[in-house]
């Protein structure tokens, strides 16, 4: 686990301004980041400071990633309070990294977009892409995206198969449409279980569960 040669010598390659160093538990990648990026017709420019650092539990420890500079003023709704970046939901990013490891992808395809979003945002007080929410309502949105799905009852039951079941091309596709999962969802389940995201959603299921819980107590109190 962890980064290896090839992925070092790719982030040089493409990302001059970057600075590798071997750290205590990983790999710390810091330097200048240079925005210069262009969505539809609207082009945003700009300088950041960034350091993403790898882990070598890498990636079954997902990167952490600052911006060092305080180009992004600790108000914006996508910086955690620790300063990491909300680059995107953590189910999202566990599934980029199952299927590619190349951080200067993992740059290109979060990173730079993250910034052009913050310049955008503070620019015009909107979203270019759209917004997706934190934590697990965050991931949630992102399984019914992933999934094409109508409704939340679906995207649970199909969180739950994937928490409780393993992958039957035979059975009935738990989204509820009564094809058999080879010929509905079956290309995207298979990917879910092979990010290893069964404890996950086991997980985030428990949350649901311990939260209407509560809040029938409370309910019930009252």
């Amino acid at each position: 686990m962890g980064i290896d040669k090839r992925t070092i010598e790719m982030i040089k390659e493409n990302y001059p301004t970057l600075k590798i160093d071997r750290g205590d538990n990983g790999y710390i990648v810091a330097g200048e980041l240079f925005l210069n990026h262009l969505y539809g017709d609207v082009r945003m420019t700009g300088t950041f400071t960034i350091e993403i650092v790898i882990s070598d539990n890498f990636p079954l420890e997902l990167p952490c990633v600052r911006e060092l500079s305080d180009a992004i003023t600790p108000e914006y709704p996508h910086i955690n309070t620790d300063g990491q970046l909300c680059l995107a939901s953590e189910l999202e990013l566990k599934m980029f990294f199952s299927q590619c490891t190349d951080m200067s992808l993992f740059v290109e395809k979060y990173i730079i977009p993250y910034l052009y979003t913050y310049c955008y945002y503070k620019e015009y007080g909107v979203y270019p892409y759209g917004e997706r929410s934190h934590g697990v309502q965050g991931n949630l949105e992102y399984l019914k995206d992933l999934f094409e799905l109508d409704d939340w009852g679906q995207v649970f039951d199909v969180m739950v198969f994937v928490a409780e079941s393993s992958y039957r091309g035979h059975l009935e596709c738990p989204c509820g449409s009564g094809k058999k999962i080879r010929n509905c969802h079956g290309t995207v389940l298979r990917q879910v279980i092979g990010a290893n995201l069964q404890y996950d959603c086991k997980n985030i299921l428990d949350m649901i569960k311990r939260m209407y819980d509560r809040k029938a107590k409370n309910g019930k109190r009252n």
